[in-house]
This record gives structure tokens, sequence and C-alpha cells, in this order.
């Protein structure tokens, strides 16, 4: 993988998607992880069916992934949750190689991920922002979007890696309980950044091959 790439990661409810927002609107392509897992879970025959297998058939409903059902059994349970990892993960990794070799006219590329570094993807990343909230806050933003109960979301929240063991290969941790303009402008610091280290890095390649 020869592009530069970016990790954007943290616990459920921190706001990864709304800082990924702010290169979106810079044209920084941006691979949403999740969004990408739950899509080959309804399209994927070997994942749907080995799925069913392992965890019954109401883990679907209508044909689609029933996400309530199958989070209460693997956030219970790590075994489960590491079997449906072993099924996923391959797939993943072979749409992001796909969607790689797609991203051609482009300065550096974004992977979005909640278990960047559960999956042990974080590896691939040249550079990692790790996106931290309080507790109450956490909650509060995973009740509104997924309609779940405070203990549900701890229960998952628990089988997600530590703030501090995620800060130990973090480049840059942010603290998401300010408003938008405070997390727009740490967006466009780190933008610049990334741009700045691109550009030194090309000129001193072109020196090199004087």
């Amino acid at each position: 993988m020869n592009h530069f790439l970016v990790g954007i990661t943290g616990q459920m409810g921190t706001g990864k998607s709304i800082f990924s927002s702010f290169f979106k609107k810079k044209d920084i392509p941006i691979y949403y992880s999740d969004k990408k897992c739950k899509k080959l879970m309804n399209t994927v025959k070997y994942i749907k069916q080995n799925i069913k297998k392992y965890f019954g058939y109401k883990s679907y409903q209508d044909n689609k992934v029933n996400t309530n059902f199958l989070s209460e059994k693997i956030f219970k349970d790590q075994n489960s949750l590491k079997y449906l990892c072993s099924i996923l993960y391959p797939w993943i990794f072979l749409d992001f190689k796909n969607w790689i070799s797609l991203q051609k006219k482009t300065i550096y590329l974004i992977k979005e991920s909640a278990l960047l570094f559960e999956s042990g993807t974080y590896k691939n990343c040249n550079l990692i922002i790790n996106m931290i909230s309080p507790i109450d806050q956490m909650i509060d933003r995973v009740k509104k979007r997924d309609n779940l109960n405070k203990r549900q979301i701890l229960d998952r929240i628990k089988f997600q890696l530590s703030n501090k063991e995620r800060k130990k290969y973090s480049n840059f941790n942010i603290e998401n309980s300010k408003d938008f303009s405070f997390l727009e402008k740490k967006a466009e610091i780190i933008h610049n950044q990334i741009i700045s280290f691109l550009w030194e890095k090309e000129i001193k390649k072109q020196e090199e091959e004087k």
C-alpha cells in the first residue's frame, strides 16, 4: 500500500464520523470500515451462511443482518466476537485493498474504524488519530444514534480497547467535548501538517534522485 494512510478511530460515541467529515470536505477519500462491514454482512453469501450457522437464524431478519441481536451476542462473549471477526476481516481486507486501488489522484487516504487496533489494521497506517470523549457524552450520543440503553452501551464499550492503550499507538488524541468549530480547527491543523510532511518528503526524494 503506497498511499499515505491515516487511521481515525475511537470508542463508540466519540465522534469519529464527525471528525472524518471535516476531511471529506477537503476531498480526502475515506473508507468507512464499520459501514462496509455491515454491507458485506448483507451481501456476501459466505459471511451470511457462517453467521447464521454460528449465531442462529435470528441473526438475520428479512434477509438483512439483525444488528441488535448480533451485538447482544458478540459483546457478551469474547469467543463469539473473535469468531465474527475471523469471518469478516479477510473480506474487509480485500474490499479495502480494492478501494485503495481505485484511489488515484489523492494526497492521502483515511480509514475510519472503531476496531482499528483490535483488528490489527492500525499497523498499515502512517498516522493514527484517536477520538476521546467523556463517558456520559459517549452514552448520550449512542443512545440517540442506536436506540440502546446504558447497560448495552457499557457492555459494548467494555469490549473495546481502553483509551489508555489507544493512546500508546496514536499520534493524535482528540478530545471531543468541545463544539464543532474546535474539532474543525484540529482537523485543519492535522491536514496541514500531513500536507507539509508529504511535501517535504517529496522534495527530499527529488533531491536524492538528482
